[in-house]
């Protein structure tokens, strides 16, 4: 199976819980669809062409950064940061608030590391001559933002000196996304 993800180089003691489930699987047309309303989701992405696919693309990343850019997601940022920089459980809590209140850059760029797993990038396809339709992209982003929704870590300040896993932030890539290669 291929991992998604980017390295993180945190040394904190992260523990995953399992995530509410979010609406990105949901195949539904409507308001909740992030897929714009004058693409078919029938036609192959050859049909829609490089234009069409950059528009899916986009419209995905402003999907994915609204919708999973929770606070669960910020506060295990913030506190992967706290635990990152402070040497006492005190000290952890106080860099805690103060992450939450003012987001500083480095946590900013770890939120968009996490995010950036769920995205036509990691899909890694080209529309011209693929022949799936874009209904298998959306089936592939969506199982991705599923995954990133699983990625929301909880992690508090009293665990303070515990291991972290090396790869807690990797994805691996979901079955909708090998399927949608086939056709590409």
């Amino acid at each position: 199976m291929t991992s998604f993800g980017f390295a993180f180089s945190a040394s904190v003691a992260l523990m995953m819980l399992p995530a509410c489930p979010s609406s990105s699987g949901d195949d539904t047309p409507g308001p909740s669809s992030w897929v714009p309303s004058d693409i078919d989701e029938q036609a192959t992405l050859e049909q829609i062409g490089s234009a069409g696919y950059a528009r899916l693309c986009n419209a995905f990343d402003d999907y994915v950064h609204d919708t999973y850019r929770s606070q669960l997601l910020v506060k295990a940022a913030c506190t992967a940061h706290a635990l990152e920089t402070t040497t006492d459980a005190a000290m952890c809590g106080e860099e805690l608030d103060t992450c939450l209140d003012t987001l500083p850059p480095v946590v900013q760029q770890q939120l968009d590391q996490i995010l950036a797993q769920a995205s036509c990038t990691q899909v890694g396809i080209a529309p011209n001559g693929c022949s799936s339709k874009v209904s298998a992209l959306k089936g592939c982003l969506d199982a991705l933002g599923d995954l990133v929704d699983q990625v929301e870590l909880s992690a508090t300040c009293a665990a303070f000196g515990s291991p972290v896993p090396n790869d807690w932030w990797v994805i691996d890539e979901p079955a909708a996304c090998a399927a949608l290669r086939t056709g590409c």
